[in-house]
């Protein structure tokens, strides 16, 4: 039913798409787990350090699974991000109220990840593992978002008012006659959505950047974290004048802190790690909005934010490259791709 023989016989090898997949999440997994050991060691708040102590919980059981698939196909474990990766004992980077905001976050697009790598998986042991990630990655968003509730911090989409009946578009310039600099028709929910998630994206990332560029031990890797916060900077104006143009608020957010700490919690490797991990969701995000916008100038709009993002993400690689910082993913090699 989902994939033949590998359900039935856990000795044949995973497929490309589950090695890809577990790879990326070992990955994530062991960035998250690092951030968020700084994280919870410095909060003060402990109903928000519960919730980034379970987050972290949770990146080590997804580590240890994932360890243990690799171990019995005896597939090589990556290294993704070590202790070594982490300068203990250093003042808070940031504020308890980001760090909550940040998992939730996080989270967010664990979900999306989870269910695309479930539903092109058919080995059980990687089925099983991306199940309990996903149904443990909803008790973590929901214990966040509660929270963030509870503390007055969450960021609300604006409400509309319901109509009475559905209705069908008539006239083809709902989406095609629209000019790419006019708005001549309101928002629809969808578009307002995606608005809103870019918003909310670029400042979570805007926040991080500023706070990695006070403290990289590298010139070079600070001046790179300054270039990628005035890029946020720019993106999350355009967005927000796209929704002050409908007389709409942009997200509201709670007060977030960078400390005045220039004392790093992580090497520049993790830094530059997590820049591009960043840079992905952005693109990723970006190019999902761009295919669900009915509004040509929206359209037109997130493509032009693809072009600067993956830009910062080409010039990222290069300097994690030069570094010697970027680990390799999983490939065909090359005998394989002759045949």
């Amino acid at each position: 039913m989902f994939g033949g023989n590998n359900m039935e016989n856990p000795k044949n090898k995973l497929t490309s798409i589950e090695i890809g997949s577990l790879w990326s999440t070992y990955m994530s997994a062991s960035l998250s787990r690092r951030v968020l050991q700084h994280f919870t060691e410095k909060m003060v708040d402990k109903e928000m350090q519960q919730i980034i102590e379970n987050a972290f919980n949770l990146s080590v059981q997804h580590l240890q699974s994932i360890e243990e698939i690799f171990k019995s196909e005896g597939y090589p474990i990556p290294e993704g991000f070590t202790e070594g990766d982490v300068n203990p004992d250093v003042p808070r980077l940031f504020s308890d109220t980001f760090c909550l905001v940040y998992v939730k976050h996080m989270a967010n697009y664990g979900l999306r990840n989870y269910g695309t790598y479930y539903s092109y998986s058919s080995d059980q042991r990687t089925l099983n593992f991306f199940e309990q990630a996903l149904m443990k990655t909803i008790k973590l968003q929901d214990q966040s978002t509660k929270l963030m509730l509870d503390k007055g911090v969450y960021s609300h989409a604006p409400k509309f008012s319901y109509p009475e009946h559905s209705s069908f578009i008539q006239d083809e310039k709902y989406y095609l006659n629209i000019g790419l600099f006019t708005n001549d028709r309101p928002l629809n929910a969808v578009e307002i959505r995606h608005l809103y998630k870019s918003t909310i994206t670029n400042t979570i990332g805007g926040y991080l950047l500023l706070g990695f560029s006070q403290v990289a031990d590298s010139q070079e890797v600070r001046d790179h974290m300054l270039k990628g916060k005035g890029i946020t900077d720019s993106h999350r104006e355009t967005l927000n004048q796209k929704i002050k143009n409908e007389n709409l608020d942009p997200p509201s957010f709670p007060d977030f802190e960078v400390t005045d700490s220039t004392i790093s919690p992580f090497l520049d490797k993790l830094m530059m790690g997590h820049v591009a991990f960043l840079a992905g969701i952005g693109i990723s995000d970006y190019g999902i909005a761009m295919g669900q916008s009915q509004r040509s100038d929206l359209a037109f709009l997130f493509g032009k934010l693809i072009t600067g993002s993956e830009r910062y993400a080409k010039n990222s690689a290069e300097l994690a490259i030069k570094n010697k910082w970027l680990e390799q993913p999983p490939q065909f090699s090359d005998v394989q791709r002759s045949l």
